[in-house]
């Protein structure tokens, strides 16, 4: 597309030069690693998680012609999915298209840095995969992992001139997840801060919110027509309960190593901050950690819904001068130690309504391998909310108390 702005205009940063050697692996690479480390788990049952029956039942009511959310406000596309592929596949099928759809996330990842002028995508987006709630949530009938399938490629639509595409893909993207939302709108102005891409912008912006509205209108019309769908639980406490409770599960879903990691890379990624205005990886991957962050201070719930702060995480390392292979190696592991085994520093006084943590240093089981063995327990159980999967599932971040 010819520039309309003068030459002056800042464009993005050049590529790095790659590391001596260094070729880095193709997407057939990331889709067969990412294949190895899912198929064990996608027969293991529907998974632990917690609206695993609600979403069955979503699924079974769109089949018969019918719906009403799993939970509020519904994630009517992945509700959609299950309810086309239950029936022929049960959990095998189900699972198996969500680890497709993690595949196609890692891949992106890769693609994407690449797209803003970053080299190593390939390990930055291994970094993504070896994370345990990214592992956990694309093997099971779960719909994190496809709103950030739909968002990873929706920005590679835009970012390729194709803004009708990629607002189809965001649409998909806030239908599989609401909160998705303020992730697409991190991305419009991460890439409109470059005013030659405003018109494009403005383009994916009107095809999308228009798509993501008709995905809830099933759940307005189950709310008798009105908003009453948009209402959530308040886990609102207070400003410190709040603050506690996010700050406890971010570092269970990142894990000790990874932040010691991140504390040596800290000052790298300061100086990211200097590239705002030209490099628009720094601006996404900032935005988007802040306005996950702030979301999660509000409702503190799942460990998963902080996947896409992991995301950006690794997006703010791979436009940081901390993008190098040995680096983003040691990044790959620090990530993947918390599957294996993890620190846990505190014990809460209620895991379901905390209100205080006691001091309890304990090493303990990761999180993948706790959630596998939870899912070969459970796997033979009717999903249900009432299931003690859950429970299994979280005892690394809060004990089996």
């Amino acid at each position: 597309m010819a520039s309309t702005v003068p030459e002056t205009a800042q464009a993005p940063p050049p590529a790095p030069a790659p590391t001596a050697g260094a070729a880095g692996l193709s997407d057939r690479a990331l889709v067969a690693v990412t294949a190895v480390v899912a198929l064990p788990l996608v027969w293991l049952g529907y998974g632990t998680d917690i609206d695993i029956a609600n979403v069955l039942h979503s699924g079974a009511l769109i089949r018969a012609g019918d719906y009403a959310p799993s939970r509020n406000p519904g994630v009517p596309v992945v509700e959609a999915i299950v309810g086309v592929l239950d029936p022929v596949g049960g959990h095998l099928l189900v699972n198996l298209a969500t680890a497709a759809a993690l595949a196609f996330t890692v891949v992106g990842v890769a693609r994407l840095v690449r797209a803003w002028g970053h080299a190593n995508g390939d390990l930055v987006a291994l970094a993504f995969l070896a994370s345990p709630v990214a592992i956990m949530s694309g093997t099971q009938t779960a719909d994190f992992v496809w709103a950030l399938a739909f968002l990873v490629w929706g920005a590679l639509a835009q970012l390729r001139g194709r803004p009708v595409v990629a607002g189809v893909l965001f649409a998909l993207a806030v239908g599989s997840r609401s909160s998705t939302l303020v992730l697409v709108a991190a991305f419009l102005v991460a890439d409109g801060w470059d005013r030659r891409h405003w018109r494009r912008g403005a383009v994916a912006l009107a095809v999308t919110l228009p798509l993501a509205v008709a995905c809830y209108v099933p759940a307005w019309l189950d709310a008798g027509r009105t908003t009453g769908f948009l209402v959530a639980s308040d886990d609102w406490v207070s400003v410190g309960n709040n603050l506690g409770r996010a700050a406890v599960k971010n570092l269970a879903v990142l894990g000790l190593p990874l932040v010691v990691l991140l504390a040596v890379a800290a000052p790298a990624l300061v100086r990211s901050l200097g590239r705002w205005g030209r490099d628009p990886l720094v601006r996404f991957a900032v935005l988007a950690l802040l306005v996950t962050e702030l979301l999660y201070v509000r409702m503190p719930w799942k460990p998963a819904h902080l996947l896409p702060a992991v995301l950006a995480l690794v997006l703010w390392v791979a436009a940081s001068d901390r993008n190098r292979r040995g680096f983003l190696w040691l990044l790959v592991a620090a990530v993947a130690v918390n599957g294996l085994v993890t620190f846990r520093p505190l014990t809460s006084d209620n895991p379901d309504a905390s209100r205080r943590a006691t001091l309890s240093p304990t090493v303990t089981v990761g999180w993948v391998l706790n959630d596998a063995r939870c899912r070969a327990r459970y796997m033979h159980d009717p999903p249900r909310q009432a299931s003690g999967a859950w429970s299994c599932t979280l005892a690394p971040m809060r004990g089996t108390g």
